[in-house]
């Protein structure tokens, strides 16, 4: 299918997005406006085989965060303030009137924010593996909160070639249960070409270690008792945020939300089963 592409302005930064626009014989006023948003370190192309299932109801969007694929990469900035202010410029941008939201990971996050700073606008949401720590998750947990911002800034960002880089990812624990299709995309789509012939991961890890340390900062907990928004929250059974306890806290604070445990699955749950990912997106959104 046809998908196309376009570029805003927030807060003087360029934010790339990919429209799978209105559902075929179906008026873009007959279909309701979806937003997609992605996890840390990834970016809006790795949403296409859900979005292009979604896409027979409604009119899906997703965007490239600020930093990540192929929106701009300022030096700071990445708060998850900006981030709402970037979400409510697309829905402002494409004239996205009572929108649907859907966000993994730290896009979670970003909904949440989204939703206390700009009340009432997303009509209904989908959580998956939400970034929703209480301010003393990391103490009681005793861990480290800047330990994924410290491996981040070690990522190896450059690889000789694709092919490299894909075998290299595809012997890693994080990528072990992805589909195949979904890692070779991800690393075709979220990689640039450089002039020594290499090639580059599109979202610095710079960047990535910021949005790391920026989700840290977030305290939703007083959020979450606001988001009266009907949301369906979809957890990997297999997923670290199960067995440390958080994904149980977030599911007691959310006061008119419905949970789902996909089994089979972690934290990357829309990367390993992106077709039942999406079954369960349409279900809960087209009720």
């Amino acid at each position: 299918m046809t998908v196309r592409e376009g570029a805003f302005d927030s807060h003087g930064v360029s934010i790339h997005y990919l429209d799978w626009g209105p559902p075929a014989g179906r008026p873009a006023a007959g279909a309701p406006p979806l937003i997609l948003i992605h996890a840390t370190g990834f970016l809006a192309a790795l949403w296409s085989p859900i979005a292009e299932q979604l896409s027979s109801k409604f009119c899906v969007v997703a965007m490239d965060q600020r930093g990540h694929g192929d929106s701009a990469k300022p030096a700071d900035g990445y708060t998850f303030d900006l981030l709402a202010d970037d979400t409510q410029r697309l829905i402002e941008e494409l004239g996205l009137e009572r929108p649907l939201a859907v966000g993994h990971s730290s896009g979670g996050t970003t909904i949440v924010v989204h939703a206390e700073k700009y009340p009432g606008v997303i009509q209904r949401s989908v959580l998956i593996e939400p970034i929703l720590p209480r301010s003393d998750w990391y103490e009681v947990q005793n861990m480290n909160p800047n330990l994924l911002a410290e491996g981040a800034r070690k990522r190896r960002a450059v690889r000789p070639s694709r092919q490299e880089m894909f075998e290299a990812y595809r012997t890693r624990p994080m990528f072990e249960r992805w589909r195949e299709d979904m890692l070779h995309m991800y690393v075709d789509e979220g990689t640039a070409d450089r002039d020594d012939g290499q090639v580059e991961l599109k979202c610095p890890p710079e960047v990535e270690a910021q949005f790391f340390e920026a989700v840290t900062e977030v305290d939703a907990w007083p959020s979450l008792a606001k988001f009266t928004m009907p949301t369906l929250v979809l957890w990997g059974a297999g997923s670290h945020l199960i067995t440390r306890g958080l994904a149980d806290q977030v599911d007691e604070a959310l006061p008119n939300a419905e949970t789902i445990l996909v089994d089979g699955t972690t934290h990357f749950l829309p990367q390993e089963r992106p077709d039942e990912v999406a079954r369960l997106i349409e279900q809960f959104l087209s009720d």
